[in-house]
């Protein structure tokens, strides 16, 4: 028997909108809607007791409350147990909340515990407040967490995931058995029903490690069955893309050894293996659909190159799409450099030019006077139509979405010719991971740095030590050498990393009058962007202020330093991406993480991985580790792969057992597996 969502109490019309923005449609859904980690809120503990970077439920009585100004306005409150006291932080509060912090109040409250001048605080905990002989009950079984969106809260998704749950334990609702007795024997795997119910109803008596174990007979069960489902879709676009038809060029390396004779350069072993792999893809008759992978300065951009010029030299078109319109105009000046000596007409193409001029751009696009042409997501509108798009290329995979890629690879479709596809990645990604991402691609990695470059000195200072910061950049600028002071808000909007690098941009400009400061953000038009980049290019600019904009792809060789502020809220990644941006020259380079003081062991872990490791693919793994692959590839996008409970760092060991599973499960199996697990509809043959 099923049941609409609206039997659920406290599901109206209203919630059922925002039920179906997570993609819950159905009960069966709800249940699906897996807890993404937990909160022990099963026992009190006593504030003597607790350890930094660790979450605890505390109970006490306020002692203090009283609003503070330090940089920013705070509520700052102290409340006390038996066995010591606890300071709570509030950035954002309203009267409501001052007025319950009374003096004497009883409280309980739920978060991290980090240190600050040796001082024990929580940074905005969870409050509850109660009479002194009326205290709330504590939760019978781990609290689960969920993910959630505008306007559904964590409390309203319990309520309504309670109500599911009885159904099920009362079996008014059930799940269809769809892996195959011969799979449930072999890999010891427990009835889909049993790991469901437990898995929202963890017993508070497990260990936490034990309840996020792989070896969790809940959990091993649901993540064997997602990553199943998620081998029968590649599987499944593999065959298709098997039938489907493409340009077949041929095998002439003549302009590519052309091309390497006049580099400056000699190209590493790595590049050139790559590039083989890719002009034999080009050679047969289906599509290519390949993973480049590779470090931080690899050098992606010219194996690329080199497969854009086999294709044009056979007669056909290029797209190369970057995430970015300054990456795109950085592509576009340093590609038609390289290709001076070649007779190939280049164009760029991005949102914000003159309308003529794109008008002029759009129809040489169409009528094949275009050859190269490299632009944004711009390109996927739909006033583009190509003349014959041989090959797509596609820079920064991680900024764009699955869907955003089959758009442009759509556009090429000729008759039933589809073209080729080649798509970057600077994330270095362990490659089991790579592989359970990119099922669907040919997979190569450029493992080499090219000859010469230099190892960056990272360093970490606290923001108390900014003026000593002050110094060295004026040293280093008087050296002749330029600066990056690279100012991200993390989980914040775009316009308020903008206005602090405006502020900041304000402070510098203040303190080092003898410097020629810069600003650069992504509100900016183009045109400013362009100027204030090619400024900085011809050191007109000492010192360059910016928001993440510049994190992908920016080559400047007399940049040698690298300053990031609030370092310690970043992943490991896009700390070694930035980091990225200096060390392209032959001056030794210096990056500097700045962090507040009060760091939790999470975050001095981070900053010490970061001093330590220099190859992209230990840090990935490191990162993969600390936060999980959702987070490692950046924003989530339409279209990525967004697993609800499997962790590919913790369960990378059922990817090989899940293949070997594929061929076993029939059609309509398969089916029922992929529509249980992947929400969003899968085009295949597009992707």
């Amino acid at each position: 028997m099923s049941y609409s969502l609206l039997e659920l109490k406290g599901v109206g019309e209203k919630s059922l909108l925002k039920l179906r923005k997570i993609g819950i449609k159905t009960v069966e859904d709800l249940l699906f809607h897996l807890p993404i980690r937990y909160q022990d809120k099963t026992k009190i503990t006593n504030i003597s007791n607790t350890e930094e970077g660790k979450k605890y439920l505390l109970q006490g009585v306020v002692e203090k409350a009283n609003i503070a100004f330090y940089k920013r306005r705070m509520l700052v409150v102290r409340v006390s147990d038996k066995t010591g006291f606890v300071r709570l932080r509030f950035f954002y509060f309203n009267k409501s909340q001052i007025e319950n912090f009374k003096i004497g109040s009883n409280v309980r409250c739920y978060g991290e515990i980090r240190l600050s001048n040796k001082v024990k605080e929580i940074v905005h905990p969870e409050c509850q407040f109660f009479k002194k002989n009326n205290a709330p009950i504590l939760e019978e079984y781990l609290t689960p967490i969920y993910p959630a969106t505008d306007g559904l809260n964590q409390n309203s998704l319990r309520k309504i995931i309670k109500q599911s749950l009885v159904l099920l334990k009362n079996k008014k609702i059930s799940f269809p058995e769809l892996l195959p007795k011969e799979v449930l024997k072999k890999y010891k795997l427990i009835d889909v029903n049993s790991a469901i119910f437990n898995i929202h109803n963890p017993d508070k008596n497990t260990r936490y490690e034990d309840l996020v174990s792989s070896e969790n007979k809940n959990k091993k069960r649901l993540v064997f069955e997602e990553l199943l489902s998620h081998q029968l879709v590649f599987k499944r676009i593999r065959s298709f893309n098997k039938t489907l038809k493409s340009f077949q060029l041929d095998n002439n390396n003549k302009p590519i050894n052309i091309l390497i004779e006049k580099l400056p350069f000699k190209p590493t072993k790595s590049q050139m293996t790559v590039m083989d792999e890719i002009i034999k893809d080009m050679q047969k008759i289906t599509p290519m659909t390949r993973l480049v992978q590779g470090d931080v300065g690899s050098g992606k951009t010219l194996v690329a190159l080199f497969g854009a010029l086999h294709a044009i030299s056979n007669g056909y078109q290029v797209a190369f799409m970057a995430p970015t319109e300054i990456l795109s105009q950085q592509h576009y000046q340093s590609i038609k450099l390289m290709l001076k000596s070649f007779n190939i007409n280049i164009s760029l193409l991005y949102g914000g030019m003159k309308v003529k001029e794109k008008e002029v751009i759009i129809e040489d696009i169409k009528l094949g006077n275009t050859d190269l042409i490299i632009g944004t997501h711009a390109l996927i509108q739909n006033q583009i139509k190509f003349y014959n798009l041989a090959l797509v290329i596609i820079d920064e995979q991680h900024k764009f979405g699955v869907h955003q890629r089959m758009t442009l690879t759509s556009k090429g479709k000729n008759s039933e010719t589809f073209p080729h596809q080649l798509i970057l990645t600077a994330t270095p990604i362990p490659r089991t991971l790579a592989m359970t991402l990119y099922g669907n691609l040919d997979y190569s990695v450029i493992d080499e740095m090219p000859m010469g470059r230099k190892k960056i000195d990272t360093i970490a200072l606290s923001e108390d030590r900014r003026n000593e910061i002050f110094k060295r950049i004026i040293l280093k600028c008087k050296e002749g050498n330029q600066v990056y002071w690279v100012c991200p808000l993390i989980n914040e909007s775009e316009v308020m990393e903008c206005k602090a690098a405006i502020s900041t941009y304000e402070e510098l400009n203040n303190k080092l009058k003898e410097l020629n400061v810069g600003l650069i953000h992504g509100k900016m038009k183009m045109n400013e962007k362009e100027k204030v980049m090619n400024d900085f290019r011809n050191k007109k600019i000492d010192l360059l202020v910016s928001t993440t904009i510049i994190e992908v792809g920016l080559d400047v060789p007399n940049a040698t330093v690298m300053i990031i502020e609030n370092s310690e809220r970043m992943g490991l990644s896009q700390l070694h991406q930035l980091r990225g941006r200096v060390g392209r020259g032959e001056k030794k380079s210096t990056c500097i993480l700045i962090y507040k003081t009060g760091l939790s062991e999470l975050a001095k872990n981070r900053i010490d991985i970061l001093r330590k490791c220099s190859d992209g693919f230990d840090i990935a793994k490191e990162d993969l580790e600390i936060r999980g692959p959702g987070e490692i590839l950046g924003k989530k996008q339409k279209g990525d792969i967004n697993f609800k409970i499997a962790n590919i760092t913790r369960d990378y060991k059922f990817i090989k057992d899940t293949k070997n599973c594929v061929d076993i499960i029939s059609d309509k199996t398969s089916e029922s597996l992929v529509s249980r697990w992947i929400n969003e509809e899968i085009e295949i043959g597009k992707s």
